[in-house]
């Protein structure tokens, strides 16, 4: 059987072994070095035709995805303006969010008796792949840079990120808060003074310590243990 690893990449500082593969600085990336006829891919779409073809029925596709890519279809873009100043204020990006927890509302009525909270019922699915690393990414740079936390009464959206914080997958494949912060401050706001004086506090309080993780969630719902 081969495995799958899922190492974290900053495209700005990457590894020699990501440039190797001759692809453009931007992730996901796909390469399967147990495959050496399969040429390295990062376009999304490449990638989830190149999973299908080597794991048929192994991907996870559910009726509810045309429901839960509506519901999810717009928050990244309003996150975008409301970071670039776009946006006045948060609310544009708040209403989408609420369409998220309104969905998940629905899907967790579908689903009582489970623990666990995605998108399209209580198992992970492709759309969760594509929504889960934008909707942290949402948490930790509004948090960091806007100073503006998702609120604690979109308790659904909440269950989500715990169910996810809760998959080793999605653990183990995330970027610490610093790599987050940095990624966004540069590309939302390269050259601004305010900004790189920022970039370098968060280098200087990152430089020599343990790699930090937003992956804490309102006290209604229990802590999250990283061993």
């Amino acid at each position: 059987v081969n495995f799958l690893k899922a190492p974290a990449v900053n495209i700005s500082r990457p590894p020699e072994s990501f440039k190797k593969l001759g692809l453009r600085l931007r992730v996901p990336a796909l390469y399967m070095d147990a495959s050496p006829d399969i040429e390295p891919v990062d376009v999304p779409d490449d990638i989830v035709t190149v999973l299908e073809s080597q794991y048929p029925g192994g991907l996870l596709k559910n009726d509810l995805v045309n429901e839960a890519e509506a519901a999810t279809s717009n928050f990244f873009s309003k996150f975008c303006y409301f970071l670039r100043g776009i946006a006045k204020d948060y609310f544009q990006l708040e209403t989408e969010l609420i369409t998220i927890n309104t969905h998940l509302n629905k899907i967790s009525d579908k689903y009582p008796s489970e623990s666990k909270l995605f998108l399209c019922g209580p198992k992970l699915s492709l759309v969760d792949c594509e929504v889960l690393p934008k909707l942290h990414q949402v948490r930790v740079a509004l948090a960091g840079i806007k100073d503006y936390k998702i609120p604690t009464n979109l308790v659904y959206l909440w269950r989500y990120l715990y169910s996810a914080y809760s998959e080793p997958a999605f653990v183990k494949s995330c970027p610490p808060d610093s790599e987050i912060l940095l990624h966004w401050l540069d590309t939302e706001h390269p050259g601004s003074e305010k900004y790189s004086q920022r970039q370098q506090q968060i280098l200087a309080a990152s430089s020599g310590k343990e790699a930090q993780y937003s992956f804490s969630i309102p006290v209604t719902a229990k802590q999250i243990l990283i061993e």
